[in-house]
Parts: C-alpha cells; structure tokens; sequence
C-alpha cells in the first residue's frame, strides 16, 4: 500500500504540467493500464486529473481542486408563508488588511433578530493570494492559501439556525494557482456554509430563476449599464427573475426587462488598490424577501439596504469572533 502511494505522489508531481500518457508510462516505469488505474484510484477522493485526447495519445494534466466545469446549480424551497428570506453581502476578503470582520458580525446578528437566517454571499470571501512583487504586495495580513482558509473557517460568523450560500469570485480564484479551491474546502469544515461554485451558481427558490454573479465587471459610468447589457443578450426565455451582482462594491437596485437587479456592495474598507483605480467603494447589505405564488412563481421581491458609513483600519487586529451556537 505505500508503494502504490508513493507511485501515485509521483504520477501527480509528473503531470502538474499536461504530459502525454506515453511520456508518463516512460517517466515512472508503468504500462499504460497501470498508470490509468492508478489515476482512477486518485480521482476517487478529490483530485480532479484532466484527459484530452490528441495526436494519437492521452495527455494528463492534475487540476487538483479544480473542476472541469462552471455551470453550477442549487435549488432551496420556500417557507410556509411561501417566502425565501435572505442578506446579501460580496467582498469580505477576510485575510486582508480591509477586511471588517465587525461589521460583517454586525450584518449577521441584525439580520438573525429580523429573521433573515440565510445569506447568499457574491465571491471575494477571501483576500486572495498577493502580488508579493506589486504596490499592493503588503495588502494581506494572511498570505499563504492554508492560513486564509484556517482563519475564515475559525472566525467568519457562526450562528445557529443561520446558513451562509456562497460562491467565489475572482481574488478567491486566486488560490486556484495553489491547485486548491477554496470554497471546496470552506465548505468541508464547516456544515453551516455551502459552496455554490466559481464564480456563478443558477440559484432557484420554488421555481423563481436566480442568478449569482461574482465576476469583476468592467468600470463603466452608471453601475446600471454593465447589467443591462448583459440582460439585453438574454432571450426572453433565458432571463432570470432576479440577478445579484457581486465585485462591483455599489449598491444599486433597478428592474430591466422585467428582470429584478441587486448590485451588492462589500464588507471591507476601502483600499489603496481601489483609490489608485478610482473604484468607488460601498460597504453595507441588503436584505430581501423572495415570496411565491401558488405555482412556485415570483409574486413579489422586496429589499431594503443597510449601508455602514464608518470603516475601522485597524478591524483586522481586534474584531472579535461571533460565535453563537446551543445557546
């Protein structure tokens, strides 16, 4: 047995970089059924091993965490006055020097007292791994990938009753160089937060169509106009009902094509990064009530925002862990 382990460490270090199978079989001295096995063996646990076809041999490559797909789906049901009641938040980017670890506790216990006891979080639940060569190389008090998912298993909010949906954006994605997804991993440690995929997930509540967008957006001059564009490129039977947009950092609420629109804002100050690029920066949530109608179709949407005007840059050293559970 640690012979066969020791043979797969190394068939794994031989196709970090995509390698033909004929060049692996020569590498590590096995024929090519062998090696085939010893890769379906791996794929068992969560090695995800890429194999493509072409010129007339297999080439492999290890992805690690990574899946070969991004077209995620989730579905959740209403309650028993046919609601869906949730917070919306993107951007946390704990691990950051901007990260405010105090007012996402603050969002979570409000929230909790009205009865919002799921939250759909837009990407960015990670500082991301660091330019260590750029202007921004000290940005992170967390650098490494292990450290970042330690600390948000350890300190994001944990209430019981409460579940967090979140997908990841592109600073998350950042942690993919290390072979690793992170949100693969968050949600393995803890059972109170799911992960709904890289990047967007199609969420639906009863058969009302949502979409869960974390991708960074160009900058353009009305946060509306990047929306509609993409809302114009549906066909009427494509659109959703509700989109909310994360890694914009704005808060904005519009109705286009019949299409209910939520830019959300983030959970973390403003950062040097975004003063040099001119990227304005709001902090706050929003809270929303889907309800249904009899069919399991949107009858209404409302939402009120919570912005917070006063960050701390000092939040990261001293912000407290929010932790109530069998209480």
């Amino acid at each position: 047995m640690e012979k066969k382990d020791e043979m797969k460490e190394k068939l794994l270090e031989l196709i970090a970089k995509e390698k033909s199978l004929t060049k692996v079989c020569e590498d590590i001295g096995l024929n090519e059924y062998e090696v085939l096995g010893l890769i379906n063996e791996i794929e068992q646990g969560r090695v995800n091993i890429s194999k493509k076809r072409k010129d007339d041999d297999i080439y492999l490559q290890n992805l690690g965490d990574i899946e070969y797909k991004d077209n995620y789906t989730y579905r959740v049901g209403t309650d028993e006055a046919n609601e869906f009641k949730f917070i919306v938040i993107s951007d946390t980017r704990l691990g950051s020097k901007s990260q405010q670890l105090s007012i996402l506790n603050d969002i979570y216990l409000k929230g909790h007292e009205m009865g919002y006891d799921n939250v759909i979080l837009c990407g960015n639940i990670s500082a991301g791994l660091p330019n260590k060569t750029g202007a921004y190389s000290t940005a992170n008090f967390l650098e490494d990938t292990g450290a970042q998912i330690d600390y948000i298993v350890d300190n994001y909010p944990r209430i019981e009753g409460m579940k967090t949906y979140f997908i990841t954006g592109k600073r998350d994605a950042r942690h993919l160089n290390n072979k690793i997804s992170i949100g693969k991993r968050i949600d393995e440690l803890r059972d109170d937060m799911v992960f709904l995929g890289e990047g967007s997930c199609d969420f639906s509540i009863d058969n009302v169509k949502m979409q869960i967008l974390g991708r960074k957006l160009a900058k353009t001059y009305t946060v509306s106009y990047r929306a509609q564009q993409q809302i114009d490129s549906y066909r009427s039977e494509d659109k959703p009902d509700i989109i909310l947009y994360g890694g914009m950092m704005q808060m904005e609420k519009f109705t286009y094509r019949n299409v209910h629109c939520i830019s959300v804002p983030s959970v973390c100050a403003t950062t040097k990064e975004m003063n040099d690029k001119r990227y304005s920066n709001t902090v706050g949530a929003w809270y929303v009530t889907v309800k249904t109608n009899s069919k399991g179709e949107l009858e209404s949407m409302r939402a009120f925002n919570s912005p917070y005007y006063v960050t701390d840059k000092e939040d990261y050293k001293k912000a407290k862990v929010l932790k109530k559970v069998g209480e």
